[in-house]
């Protein structure tokens, strides 16, 4: 009874310091779960970098290994085994990666801090590599669009342009990569087309499977508007859902691109003329 008691005491006590936006279920949650969306820590991880490097950081791209793909968490990573040592290939989490203005090639990265109920984010800088994000993007008709939007944000002055607030957070994206019927598919001379295939048919089968996601300045760098000239209303940004799976022993991937905001469709207008939220990158 007392064991009980005094835990009664901690989460009411913690209740008192937290913001007054939260709710007990909200706050009693953070305590006992480490699984996290990719917004829940972004403005903590802007403060931090802000702080500490510049108010004139740019975010280049949230990077979310191993996402949760099934279930109450679909959208969200757990960040439950991570510590400040740990190798990046081995990271189930998010990392917010940031340009330090007046510095070529210089990123500053943090990561969910795992400890139960924390609300900030660790730092990861000194042991990250773009390459380490670069190697996981599997060899799929995609690797090479997606590789060089990559090469581009660490070497050019792109950044996400889409303000925090109206960035559709991870689990949206997802659900519009899974579910979205039809989707936009090009094929090899960037002819587009109307595509029924989508992260739920892609995941109907298979094992080991496992979900990435990258959010990444699309306009400009993977050129898409350019290619494929009917395609109307383009965005700046662009989430991009990596499915991968293991079929009869071959590894297999699936890799679409998804809108930002929640009001934004993309337009293919020929026709038929049709409309989607979600752009196929690969074939499969």
């Amino acid at each position: 009874m007392k064991k009980i008691t005094f835990v009664l005491l901690v989460l009411f006590v913690s209740s008192i310091f937290y913001s007054c936006n939260d709710t007990t279920t909200n706050i009693i949650n953070d305590i006992i779960s480490n699984k996290v969306t990719a917004k829940d820590r972004l403005d903590s991880a802007f403060a931090q970098a802000s702080r500490k490097y510049s108010p004139s950081v740019k975010l280049v791209m949230i990077f979310g290994k191993n996402v949760l793909f099934d279930g109450a968490d679909v959208g969200k990573t757990d960040i439950t085994g991570l510590t400040i040592l740990s190798d990046p290939n081995q990271i189930g989490a998010w990392l917010y990666i940031f340009k330090k203005p007046g510095v070529a090639d210089s990123l500053a990265v943090y990561t969910p801090n795992p400890l139960p109920g924390a609300r900030d984010c660790i730092e990861l800088t000194s042991i990250f590599n773009l390459s380490t994000v670069l190697s996981l993007i599997a060899d799929t008709s995609a690797k090479n669009i997606v590789s060089g939007a990559l090469s581009l944000i660490n070497n050019t002055n792109f950044f996400i342009s889409t303000s925090t607030s109206e960035i559709v957070n991870s689990d949206s994206s997802y659900n519009y990569s899974y579910y979205s019927n039809p989707t936009i598919k090009f094929n090899s001379m960037f002819f587009p087309s109307a595509d029924t295939n989508n992260g739920h048919s892609f995941f109907a089968s298979g094992t080991n499977k496992t979900v990435n996601m990258f959010l990444i300045p699309a306009l400009g760098t993977l050129n898409l508007p350019a290619y494929i000239t009917s395609l109307l209303n383009f965005p700046s940004d662009l989430w991009v859902v990596n499915y991968k799976r293991t079929n009869v022993s071959l590894n297999e991937n699936y890799i679409t691109a998804t809108v930002t905001k929640s009001n934004q469709t993309m337009t293919i207008n020929i026709p038929p003329v049709f409309s989607s939220k979600v752009i196929n990158l690969s074939k499969y």
